[in-house]
C-alpha cells in the first residue's frame, strides 16, 4: 500500500510507494528536498504520522538553491565555456503506469503508487510499467518483472515480447484464474492477428491438470473446424512450465457486454433464431462424438458478435469434456463447472449430459430475446404461467418460441428435447412439434415418446447402455425395459 507522509518543511501530506525508505524526494509544494527513512543525516530525523497511524522517519537535508527559469526541453543550455549540456527532462503530466493525471512536481502517482524518479522522464523509461492484475493490489511494477513486487501475483507478458520466436505480443485482452489472453501478431504468417492463451501456473501438479484442459480445448476446436462459428486453432506450444494456445483472433464483442452497454435492450427475435440454429450445429456435432462432448458453459458471455453486427462466433471451449467411454466413467461425477441460471440440476451436482447443453441454450435464448438473465427452471415455471394466460404479455406470434424455451428449461431432463437437431428443426419451422407418426404403423404419438403406443416400434434414438444390465433403451425411457432399473 502506498505510504502517506508529511513534508518535514511545509507539513503538506504526500503519497509515496511503500518501498521508498532511504530514497531522496523533493516536496511538490515547497520544493525542498528530504530523504525518507532514519539515519540519513544524524540528528535530523523526525517521526511523522502516515496513513492508518503508521509512522515514517524522515531525515531532512538543506533546501536546494532556487533553480533558474525552466527552458524548453528541446533547447540545450550553454555553460560559461560555450559547451552544450543536455536538456533537463520534464516531469510527465500523466502516470506512465495507470495514465492518471499527475500534479506538478509529483514524485509518485496518487492512484497506483508508481514511483517517478526525479532524474527520469516518461520518454526515457525502458518499457511500460506492468500493473498487477490482482484487484486487491494493482501496484505498478517496473518493466520486465514477471511477478508483482508487492503481492507475488504473476504479471502479464509485456507488449512487444516475442514468444517462441514468432508471436509478438500487442496487448493484454483478458486476465483470469487460468491465465491470460493476449492479442498478438504472427510474424511468420504475414503479420496475421492471433489470440494467445497463456497458461499461468506455478504449481507443477496443478500445471499438469490445466495442461490437459488446454490439450482438450485444442482437440475439440480441431474437430469442429468445419463449423463456421467456431474459432480456428493454429497452434499449441508446450515448453517447460508454460503452455500457449494460439487461436483465431475474433474482432467483436460478447453478447452480454453488448446488452449491458445498451441498457439490457434485447436482440430481435429473427436474429436470436438465426444465432440459435448456428449454435445447434455446434452442439449436435459435439453431442454425436464418441464419447459425447458436453460444452457445460454456454451463455451470452461466450458468444461473440462480429464487426458485421450479424455473424457470431462461439468461444471458450476450455470447460467442455467428454462423458467417458466405460459405464464407470459415465457414472462418475464430473468437475462442477457451471454458471448459475444457465445450468440444470444434473449439472450442478456434477452429472452433466448432452441435454444439459440444451438447457443452457434455452437460457441463452431467453436472455437474448428478453434482456433478462434466466433463473434456471424457475424461469420455466414463470413462462408456463404466462403461456397459460390467454391475455398474458406474450404475443401470439411468439408463443411457440417461449414454449420451446419452457420445455428445454425443464427440471426433468426427460421432458426436454432430446437433441440439438430437434431444436434446430423447430426453430426452422417456427413451431413446437407436439406429435409424430409411427414410422411403421403411422399411429400418431406424442413427441418424444420412446415407443409407439400401438405397435411398440422405437420412436427415439437409443440411449447409452443401462449401467445395471448393459443393454440399450430408447431416449425418454425412465426405466430399463430389460431389467427395470431406473435410468437417468
Amino acid at each position: 500500500m502506498p505510504l502517506v507522509i508529511r513534508c518535514p518543511h511545509c507539513q503538506k501530506p504526500m503519497q509515496l510507494a511503500d518501498n521508498s525508505a532511504g530514497k531522496q524526494f523533493r516536496c511538490p509544494s515547497c520544493r525542498n528536498a528530504f530523504t525518507v527513512g532514519g539515519g540519513a543525516t544524524p540528528g535530523a530525523a523526525a517521526n511523522v504520522a502516515g496513513a492508518g497511524g503508521a509512522a515514517a522517519a524522515v531525515a531532512t537535508r538543506p533546501a536546494a538553491p532556487s533553480a533558474p527559469p525552466a527552458r524548453p526541453p528541446s533547447s540545450p543550455t550553454v555553460d560559461g565555456g560555450g559547451a552544450k549540456t543536455a536538456p533537463v527532462p520534464s516531469t510527465p503530466s500523466e502516470c506512465p503506469a495507470c495514465k492518471s493525471p499527475l500534479l506538478a512536481g509529483a514524485i509518485a502517482c496518487m492512484d497506483c503508487g508508481y514511483l517517478l524518479q526525479p532524474e527520469t522522464s516518461a520518454t526515457e523509461m525502458e518499457g511500460t510499467p506492468n500493473l498487477c492484475p490482482n484487484p486487491a493490489c494493482g501496484v505498478a511494477n517496473p518493466p520486465g518483472e514477471r511477478n508483482c513486487q508487492r503481492c507475488g501475483t504473476v504479471l502479464p507478458t509485456a507488449p512487444g515480447t516475442v514468444l517462441h520466436g514468432r508471436y509478438k505480443i500487442e496487448r493484454l485482452l483478458a486476465m483470469g484464474g487460468f491465465g491470460a489472453v493476449y492479442l498478438a501478431t504472427d510474424t511468420k504468417s504475414g503479420n496475421r492477428p492471433v489470440a494467445i492463451k497463456d497458461m499461468i501456473c506455478a504449481d507443477p501438479q496443478e500445471f499438469a491438470i490445466r495442461l490437459n484442459f488446454f490439450r482438450r480445448e485444442a482437440e475439440i476446436l480441431r474437430s469442429l473446424e468445419s463449423i463456421p462459428i467456431v474459432p480456428r486453432v493454429y497452434d499449441l506450444i508446450e515448453q517447460g512450465q508454460s503452455a500457449h494456445l494460439v487461436l483465431e483472433f475474433i474482432r467483436g464483442q460478447d453478447l452480454l457486454k453488448l446488452m449491458e452497454g445498451n441498457q439490457n435492450k434485447p436482440f430481435s427475435l429473427d436474429q436470436v433464431i438465426e444465432w440459435s440454429q448456428n449454435i445447434c450445429d455446434v452442439l449436435q456435432h459435439m453431442h454425436t462424438q464418441a464419447p459425447p462432448l458436453v460444452h457445460r458453459d454456454l451463455k451470452p458471455d461466450n458468444i461473440m458478435l462480429l464487426e458485421d453486427h450479424r455473424s457470431i462466433k462461439m468461444i471458450d471451449f476450455g470447460t467442455a469434456r467428454d462423458l467417458g467411454r466405460t459405464v464407470k466413467e459415465k457414472m462418475a461425477a464430473k468437475t462442477r463447472v457451471y454458471t448459475e441460471g444457465y445450468a440444470p440440476p444434473e449439472q450442478i451436482v456434477g452429472k452433466p449430459e448432452p441435454r444439459s447443453d440444451l438447457f443452457a441454450l434455452a437460457g441463452t435464448m431467453y436472455h437474448l430475446v428478453t434482456g433478462k438473465a434466466p433463473e434456471g427452471f424457475y424461469t420455466a415455471r414463470e413462462l408456463e404461467s404466462q403461456l397459460n394466460d390467454p391475455n398474458g404479455s406474450i404475443p401470439n406470434d411468439r408463443r411457440w418460441f417461449y414454449e420451446l424455451i419452457k420445455i428445454n428449461l425443464s427440471e426433468d431432463v426427460n421432458e426436454r428435447y432430446f437433441s440439438a437437431r430437434e431444436i434446430k428443426g423447430d426453430l426452422q419451422r417456427r413451431r413446437v412439434t407436439l406429435e409424430l407418426p409411427c414410422p411403421k404403423c403411422q399411429q400418431v404419438n406424442k413427441v418424444r415418446e420412446p415407443y409407439c403406443s400401438k405397435c411398440a416400434e422405437p420412436m427415439t434414438d437409443p440411449t447409452p447402455p443401462c449401467y445395471h444390465c448393459g443393454k440399450t433403451n430408447r431416449m425418454g425411457s425412465r426405466c430399463c425395459i430389460h431389467c427395470g432399473n431406473r435410468l437417468r
